[in-house]
């Protein structure tokens, strides 16, 4: 049972257009050696931006890991005082930031160790690992002599690289894999990196190529391994992906490292701890990346420079471009594709709390958890709203070809995903800063405004019950006359605020410093700023149920379920009838459970028109 099988990998050699190897320098051949970057210095680089303090005393040095140490596994690191006047003391120990390490130190605290956490529950296949999960602890140490002298440093450990979890990953960078008795049936020509057993498998991949694994249940793993360097930036040129990649190369992603480095005072450092997320590869990992380049060119004083005179090898690797995110190598086979569409791939840098929240917002939405229910993921009618292939396919351009990638059925969750509302490449809106897909208005609200929040809460014309109406309501759209059929319309008093649906929906973790917003959360302060004094009703809700109730066996609407993904055959809204009409413009009401905030004007007379024609045939459904 295979689960992705990338063609045959071809290595390519060198290129006039820099998509080949370093040009111009034999690598690693250091040609300013004075402003050589370490190794040492780039693995220990944070991943994510915080606020600096100033930069201790170097009288205090700390021996910390160079590489990551892994999930589980102990490590130590010792503390050196270097200056001749400054002698004895002790040195204290207080972590900062990370998960909760038990440690333990020696020779008053100048010997510290520990054990990083085991890795937790995983998918199966390639674990996807971010800022925030690959483990990184952050430490402070503190020298005192007692004396009223003090400095202090920071270490930083961590159990492993970030990943993706894509099936294409750099050479050098260790990969962890869910799943059970891993082995390696096909490797590329000269390897002979083993893959490490115990609680969670790993590989370290040793040679570029094309691996395949397979585990003891007989599922396979079709793995590329390559440089960044080593890595043809064709996508456009060969006429594959013409479109996508001059949209993707106007986004402010690709650009970020030029125009931060372009608009810095003359002469001033390019902050390290950015590197990570603004340039392709993974600091510290010798995976032909960015910082990679940068120690083998020697070339750290050239960060202080403008962009464009930048070697061009540190440039093909500057920015988020199409390898930051796809990882190195050919673009996997359709089968196999369905990993790019997973939050883990955005997570790599829009996971690093507190600075970056974006991805721990999401994870506390119901849309991470869309796709729990097994119907919502085979059902092509629930999968359009359920999951992020099934939004893709449905709602997919003209010109573009819709590719399959329904995920396999015992890899989790993948939910509606960042690649749902955002498109990196998407060709209708070059350069668009917040990225955000564009798709067509919902029949049901042909004229509107472009949002993509509406597709999955307006109901299809073509549903037996109104799915999610939060945007119908929202618009005053969507009704019908339980009479004459005719369309019932009514205000949008919301309509008008700023930014849409997420001029209310903005709020989520409290202690992040960007992409709280990501959790969609409309709290009461928000009403309370055009609305003081007033609180939420819930007469409409409660109306609306001991109607549905009149008519319906199968209880309360909305509160063991929404009602559209009831399994019995149930009450049909049949609009070619008074009461199907009448039953659909109860059910709108009842679909939305924001209906008394979004539109209540609107959600009262939906419920005056049906109210009649309900009352009347539950009537004659008593006698």
């Amino acid at each position: 049972m295979s689960r992705g099988e990338p063609p045959s990998f071809a290595r390519r050699g060198p290129s006039r257009e820099g998509s080949g190897t370093l040009s111009g320098f034999p690598k690693r051949r250091l040609f300013r050696a004075g402003a050589l970057v370490g190794a040492a210095a780039l693995a220990a680089t944070p991943l994510a931006c915080r606020r600096q303090k100033a930069q201790p005393a170097e009288c205090l040095r700390l021996d910390v890991p160079r590489e990551p140490v892994g999930f589980d596994a102990p490590f130590a690191i010792t503390a050196t005082m270097t200056c001749a006047e400054l002698t004895g003391g002790h040195v204290a120990w207080k972590q900062l930031g990370g998960p909760v390490v038990a440690v333990s130190s020696a020779r008053d605290g100048f010997e510290l160790t520990g054990r990083m956490p085991a890795l937790g529950p995983v998918p199966w296949g390639i674990v996807p690992l971010s800022a925030r999960t690959r483990a990184e602890v952050v430490l402070q140490a503190t020298w005192s002599d007692d004396r009223g002298r003090t400095l202090q440093r920071e270490a930083r450990v961590a159990a492993a690289h970030r990943s993706r979890g894509l099936p294409n990953t750099p050479v050098g960078v260790r990969v962890y894999l869910g799943g059970r008795g891993w082995h390696i049936t096909e490797r590329p020509a000269g390897s002979s990196a083993p893959i490490t057993t115990g609680r969670n498998a790993s590989l370290l991949p040793d040679m570029a190529g094309d691996w395949r694994l397979a585990d003891s249940d007989g599922h396979t793993l079709a793995l590329r391994t390559g440089r960044y360097d080593e890595t043809p930036l064709d996508c456009g040129r060969s006429g594959c992906h013409a479109a996508i990649t001059e949209a993707a190369t106007a986004t402010r992603m690709t650009s970020v490292l030029a125009r931060f480095m372009d608009k810095r005072p003359a002469g001033a450092d390019y902050p390290a701890c950015a590197l990570a997320c603004h340039a392709t590869g993974e600091p510290g990992a010798q995976d032909g990346g960015f910082s990679h380049t940068l120690t083998e060119l020697g070339a750290a004083g050239d960060l202080t420079r403008r962009w464009e005179d930048l070697p061009r090898d540190l440039r093909r690797a500057g920015g988020v471009g199409c390898l930051a995110c796809h990882g190195p190598g050919a673009i996997p086979e359709t089968s196999a594709r369905w990993s790019v569409l997973r939050a883990d791939v955005c997570a790599v840098c829009h996971d690093a709390p507190p600075r970056y929240g974006h991805v721990v917002a999401w994870q506390q939405t119901a849309m991470a958890r869309a796709d729990q229910d097994p119907r919502a993921r085979s059902d092509r009618a629930c999968a359009r709203c359920h999951t992020t292939w099934g939004f893709l396919e449905a709602f997919a351009t003209p010109e573009r070809k819709p590719v399959d990638r329904r995920p396999p059925d015992d890899v989790g969750l993948v939910g509606i995903s960042c690649s749902a509302c955002h498109a990196v490449h998407d060709p209708k809106r070059p350069g668009e800063q917040h990225l955000l897909r564009s798709t067509p208005a919902p029949a049901l609200l042909a004229g509107a405004i472009e949002n993509v929040c509406l597709p999955c809460h307006t109901p299809d014309g073509g549903d037996a019950r109104p799915g999610a109406s939060a945007a119908a309501l929202w618009l005053g759209r969507g009704g019908l006359d339980p009479e004459t059929g005719a369309a019932l319309t009514g205000g949008a008093p919301h309509a008008a605020v700023a930014g849409g649906c997420i001029g209310c929906h903005r709020a989520g973790p409290e202690n992040v410093e960007r992409g709280g917003g990501h959790g969609f959360r409309a709290p009461a302060s928000v009403c309370a700023s055009c609305h003081p004094g007033r609180q939420p009703s819930s007469e409409l809700r409660v109306r609306a149920q001991q109607l549905w109730r009149g008519i319906s066996s199968e209880g309360d609407a909305g509160n063991a379920g929404p009602a559209h993904a009831t399994p019995t055959a149930g009450v049909r809204a049949d609009r070619r009838t008074p009461l199907g009409r009448a039953i659909w413009d109860l059910l709108l009401v009842l679909e939305d459970p924001a209906a008394e905030m979004h539109n209540p004007r609107y959600a009262r007379a939906l419920l005056d028109a049906a109210e009649p024609v309900i009352a009347a045939a539950a009537t004659r459904k008593a006698r």
